[in-house]
């Protein structure tokens, strides 16, 4: 088939953009022609590519030179190759827009496929169920999201998962581990790791608090940052400045990561390993990558209760969810999703596109780190659950199969 595939660039480090890459890898070596329109990456259009870690793409990469998300030559590139397929993997909300442009948009021949994620609580973002309807086949990123858009919209979806690679993220041996955290002086830590983009929806203020609060229950505990405390995207208060103001700067330590750079997976491999926890203090996931690399490097899982942690981290016990503040805890696979929300409110304040966002408890994420400090053989146990859980439900090559199904 000719297949058409929208999401971020692929010269960008995010989510969206491994998680696509790796579908148009597969699908390229089954034989199929892939054409990538690579959101944010303004230039002409590459016949073959090579990233600087080595990986090389073997498919066609389209540029945008106006308007972000292809709005106008999306239909131009599909009509063009004739193509028989048309995957999109983005928010809704970026399709849909002030003017809802992608409801008027031609994308004759293809059949569309939406991977979409849902990202809060209360539904999609205000009208953004339309973009759902209006495609062939919406394919939901999570069991949370597939049920939110049944409860809300009564939208019936496929849902396949994000994934990760097994061959490039799995526990490395423990004196592999002991000289990683030797070059980083964290070879007698207590290490909590962050795997997480700069930007407001993480809630990181959140995770400098906690810190604060263990900073005596834990003496040696460490925060372990893999981000960019510059990032453009950041809050509108500074990460520095929140360090100096809490007295964190001895317990506080940065990867060196940029934004505008990604880090091949053969480095990232030795960030989850580093780690004797991982954290989390979002105020909601659209399905959460970092957090299935950290499970398939047998670290256990400490997760906003918001989402997708209750699919990912806590059916899996693979971690801790953290509780809403005020809010005890719910199952809302047990529940209808407007039930859910209702009962949640108290942990939940209204965002852009009125989605709801959740506001974690750092005095029970505290009490919750304490639990995993005291606890090695517990650890122990959550890491080898969430491996085992990576294993059966998210690795590719389990995953990118049942795109091969769904596209025929």
């Amino acid at each position: 088939m000719k297949i058409c595939i929208l999401s971020d660039s692929i010269f960008i480090p995010t989510g969206y953009r491994n998680n696509a890459l790796q579908l148009a890898q597969h699908l390229t070596k089954q034989g199929h022609e892939v054409h990538y329109m690579a959101n944010s990456y303004i230039g002409m259009q590459l016949n073959n590519a090579e990233l600087y870690d080595g990986t090389k793409i073997n498919f066609k990469i389209y540029g945008e030179m106006q308007n972000q998300y292809f709005r106008n030559t999306m239909s131009h590139i599909i009509k063009s190759v004739q193509a028989d397929r048309f995957i999109i993997l983005l928010d809704t909300f970026m399709l849909h827009g002030n003017d809802r442009w992608f409801l008027n948009v031609d994308t004759s021949p293809a059949k569309t496929f939406f991977w979409f994620p849902t990202d809060g609580g209360g539904g999609l973002p205000l009208g953004c169920e339309n973009i759902l309807k209006k495609v062939n086949v919406p394919v939901a990123m999570s069991e949370f999201g597939q049920k939110q858009v049944r409860d809300y919209h009564g939208i019936t979806t496929n849902h396949i998962p994000h994934c990760v690679d097994t061959e490039k993220f799995f526990r490395l041996d423990d004196n592999k581990r002991n000289q990683l955290r030797a070059k980083f002086g964290l070879h007698d830590k207590f290490v909590i790791g962050v795997v997480a983009r700069n930007q407001p929806r993480k809630q990181l203020d959140k995770t400098l608090k906690i810190m604060c609060k263990i900073r005596d229950r834990i003496p040696n505990a460490v925060l372990f940052m893999h981000l960019d405390a510059d990032d453009p995207a950041q809050p509108l208060w500074n990460m520095r400045s929140m360090i100096r103001k809490f007295n964190l700067e001895n317990r506080v330590v940065f990867s060196g990561m940029k934004a505008f750079q990604g880090v091949p997976d053969n480095e990232m491999i030795n960030i989850y390993n580093l780690m004797d926890c991982f954290l989390l203090t979002t105020s909601g996931e659209g399905f959460g990558i970092p957090i299935i690399e950290a499970m398939a490097c047998e670290v256990p899982v400490l997760a906003t209760d918001y989402t997708t942690t209750p699919e990912l981290v806590i059916k899996n016990k693979a971690g801790f969810g953290i509780n809403l503040t005020g809010v005890d805890t719910i199952n809302m696979f047990d529940n209808h999703s407007k039930v859910y929300d209702s009962n949640v409110m108290n942990g939940t304040i209204t965002g852009s596109w009125e989605v709801e966002r959740a506001i974690c408890d750092i005095n029970d994420a505290a009490n919750k780190l304490e639990i995993l400090y005291k606890d090695p053989s517990l650890r122990k146990e959550m890491g080898k659950n969430g491996f085992k859980a990576v294993k059966s439900k998210y690795d590719c090559k389990i995953v990118l199969q049942q795109w091969d199904e769904i596209l025929k």
